[in-house]
């Protein structure tokens, strides 16, 4: 189909990307993103409001860095060519719970609400393993909202796969198809939208108590010539 890469291989009517934190949209699948943006209607659905990346900052409090966070991943998407607004679902950072948690509830309704029952889309979600405590309950959460989205076409992205944890978080054979996409048509694009992400470059704020800044050799593996989806066992492609 027109825009859309090998990915999903269906005639997809729109891309839904889901990112547990603003600027794992970018990490992931930012050339994917600035790919099919001119094609095809692409919506961020952001699940947390990724204010605890510094703590006891005097200038920027969590409310003052859920907005900078916001306006952040605004920016960084119009560099992917996006225009559908993205959508802040708010949670916590830090906190998100699994599908059997009963506080997971509202996400749950949150994320049926955002994905359509009656058209054929390609959902990118984060990697069942990938290693942070976040992107595995937001994986979570989307394998429990898919299943009553059967016309959803699903796709795994790893922000943090091979950069921190085990061996074990690599797909293994069975689990599905790994792809890769070449992303260097698209990495310019790519690159300006994650340096819009400032407050994790670490150049933004220098009050903090605790400060986390996105370490460099994620930044290369994220800017590097190819984007990995794992494709799971069992989807129509």
């Amino acid at each position: 189909m027109a825009g859309f890469p090998e990915i999903a291989g269906l005639a997809a009517t729109s891309l839904i990307v889901v990112a547990p934190h603003p600027d794992d949209d970018v990490l992931g699948c930012g050339a994917l993103i600035a790919r099919v943006a001119p094609h095809l209607p692409v919506r961020v659905i952001y699940v947390t409001d990724g204010a605890a990346s510094h703590d006891g900052s005097p200038t920027y409090p969590p409310q003052r860095l859920r907005d900078v966070r916001e306006r952040e991943a605004r920016r960084g998407l119009r560099r992917l060519g996006v225009k559908t607004p993205p959508l802040f679902l708010g949670w916590p950072d830090g906190t998100v719970p699994r599908a059997g948690d009963a506080a997971a509830a509202p996400l749950l309704a949150a994320l049926l609400a955002a994905i359509p029952d009656r058209e054929d889309v390609a959902v990118a979600v984060p990697w069942r393993r990938d290693p942070h405590c976040d992107h595995r309950a937001v994986h979570s959460l989307l394998d429990a909202v898919l299943h009553d989205r059967p016309r959803a076409t699903r796709f795994e992205y790893a922000v943090w796969l091979g950069v921190i944890g085990e061996t074990a978080d690599e797909p293994a054979p069975g689990e599905g198809v790994t792809i890769e996409m070449d992303s260097r048509p698209w990495l310019a694009a790519k690159r300006a939208a994650l340096c819009e992400h400032h407050s994790q470059l670490g150049g933004l704020i220098t009050d903090a108590t605790w400060a986390f800044a996105l370490p460099e050799s994620l930044l290369t593996r994220a800017l590097g010539p190819v984007e990995r989806f794992v494709i799971p066992r069992g989807t129509a492609v």
